[in-house]
């Protein structure tokens, strides 16, 4: 058997797995396998550059698809699991998360790591106002992993969150006042983010990977802390020099302001036109509510920052460090996030 354990990296090319196909590498006992409906992107060509790194174009949402790319020419002993429920609604993605691991199963695969949210809804009694049809389902595939053995395919579960690089530099980018001053305006309230750095992200899977006894039948649930609106700004005057203040935004009024029927995701994916695919407010207008009431790492989104800090010492833990790290400055840069809306790029 060959030193070197074959990952295949299933949910295209977006800001998650290219991240994680990058660090994974990094490893010289890991050689990747990324399906991508579109190997010929930007991102897709770059990362064919790197050492060990296969594409392989396809669909991930199609059993034909799958089953090859398990399958044909053999080798693959583990896959990172990253569906988009922003892309195909709650019922493909529950559909598909289960579909993918019994594919998986199958073809003999020994590892089979998701990437996952906390289910909220089972936290709060499945209290409508906290109902993210995209972090439920992701809960759900979760609820359906912790049921299976590890005997046969050792399962664990890498539990994410927002990421500061596409809140910070895409619509919650500070405004500048006349007088020089920058304004945060979030609908956060008094509550808290618990942001997940892309670059911390990645190190965790391939921590998971390399540690597969450790993280049997584990979910290890990452961020950098839970940040306030106020601790946003006071770290970007301390990055940039600039005056910076948090002025929270009314939740409601903000949502008013996004078109009725606008969802966020590609046409053409699995599930685009159920209805289980909500729109823009049906999204977020919950996930914004979770935020508000998850100050002081409280609420229902918390994590086990003492655990993280175990696991990975040279963590990032606070914004300022997050902001000196990706050379935050006053000029705004274009959104790290890739879903589209209506088929278009962000």
């Amino acid at each position: 058997m060959s030193s070197v354990k074959t990952i295949l990296v299933l949910g295209g090319a977006g800001v998650q797995n290219a991240a994680v196909v990058r660090e994974l590498v990094k490893n010289e006992s890991f050689s990747v396998k990324l399906l991508s409906r579109n190997i010929k992107s930007e991102e897709c060509v770059s990362l064919s550059t790197l050492p060990r790194v296969t594409l392989v174009e396809g669909d991930c949402y199609d059993d034909d698809v799958l089953t090859a790319a398990f399958r044909n020419g053999g080798g693959v002993e583990a896959t990172f699991v990253n569906t988009n429920g922003f892309a195909i609604g709650e019922k493909s993605e529950i559909y598909w998360g289960i579909r993918i691991y019994e594919i998986a199963y199958r073809a003999g695969v020994t590892h089979f790591v998701y990437s996952s949210l906390p289910y909220v809804s089972k936290k709060s009694g499945f209290d409508p106002r906290y109902r993210v049809p995209f972090v439920d389902a992701k809960g759900k595939v979760c609820e359906y992993l912790k049921a299976q053995p590890t005997s046969k395919m050792n399962w664990s579960i890498l539990e994410t969150g927002p990421y500061p690089e596409s809140f910070l530099t895409g619509g919650w980018f500070p405004i500048p006042r006349e007088d020089g001053t920058y304004v945060f305006s979030m609908p956060i309230a008094n509550g808290a983010l618990p942001f997940v750095p892309i670059a911390d992200l990645a190190w965790y899977a391939r921590y998971v990977f390399e540690h597969p006894r450790e993280m049997e039948g584990e979910l290890l649930s990452a961020a950098m802390g839970h940040i306030s609106g106020e601790t946003i700004a006071a770290a970007f005057t301390a990055v940039t020099g600039a005056p910076a203040v948090f002025e929270p935004s009314d939740l409601l009024e903000v949502a008013a302001t996004w078109p009725p029927d606008l969802k966020i995701g590609l046409a053409g994916s699995p599930g685009f036109d159920d209805p289980t695919l909500m729109t823009m407010a049906g999204q977020l207008v919950p996930w914004y509510t979770i935020w508000q009431e998850s100050g002081g790492n409280k609420g229902l989104w918390t994590k086990d920052y003492e655990r993280l800090d175990k696991i990975h010492p040279g963590r990032i833990k606070t914004m300022e460090q997050w902001m000196r790290s990706v050379g935050f400055s006053t000029a705004k840069r274009p959104p790290f996030l890739k879903t589209g809306i209506f088929g278009e790029p962000l």
